[in-house]
């Protein structure tokens, strides 16, 4: 009679917690939205090569700008907004059957591109807890001419395009991470005039890359 009460006992308590166990690793796993907020050092190689070059000289903007990304929003889907702010010195150039002629008239270059983009972050992975991402979204980029010599001759565009990108981050200490990101972006302006016209190019996009910095909770 013991040994069957004791047989019941056990199957008892076998019983109530194996409840217990399944619930535990669906607790741990509950996703949580997490926010990361970056600054980044960016450079973006020009579309319009040869506009910029006659410009500037180069056709590289460089400049500074930061985001902030909301993460986890269903499994390793993030949403994110960028804002850039990228600079150059150049002149001013006359084009006549792609020659370049230029006027001596300093000019400066300004763009701003502002990100709405979402993607999905994959797990970390090795020691160090490397953790990937790739994503898309859209531009919406203003760029201005303008020259300190010449009142009134201040050149400014507004236009929208579409953006890819990729990256990779790893954490440094506590709640901050390092990376790096490698994206492209197309945002074309109509009936482009001046030297842009000249070369047939209206695409103020290219390819970018980043150095970031993020906080991240």
């Amino acid at each position: 009679m013991s040994r069957r009460l004791s047989a019941l006992v056990c199957a008892a308590v076998v019983w109530s917690a194996a409840p217990a166990w399944a619930q535990a690793p669906a607790a741990a796993s509950t996703p949580r939205f997490g926010v990361r907020a970056f600054g980044h050092f960016e450079w973006q190689t020009m579309a319009a090569k040869e506009t910029f070059d006659a410009v500037t000289g180069k056709s590289t903007l460089t400049g500074l700008g930061g985001g902030v990304e909301v993460q986890r929003i269903w499994r390793g889907i993030f949403a994110r907004t960028v804002i850039s702010r990228m600079s150059q010195s150049g002149q001013r150039v006359f084009v006549f059957d792609n020659t370049v002629f230029s006027l001596g008239v300093p000019l400066d270059i300004t763009m701003t591109p502002i990100e709405l983009a979402a993607g999905w972050r994959f797990r970390p992975i090795g020691a160090l807890g490397i953790v990937g991402y790739l994503g898309a979204g859209g531009v919406f980029l203003s760029y201005n001419e303008s020259s300190s010599s010449v009142a009134g001759e201040e050149v400014s565009e507004q236009m929208s395009g579409f953006l890819l990108f990729g990256g990779v981050e790893v954490p440094v200490w506590r709640f901050v991470t390092a990376g790096a990101e490698v994206g492209w972006r197309k945002a074309e302006v109509l009936n482009p005039g001046g030297a842009m016209g000249a070369f047939q190019e209206n695409d103020f996009g290219g390819v970018t890359m980043r150095v970031m910095v993020s906080i991240r909770r």
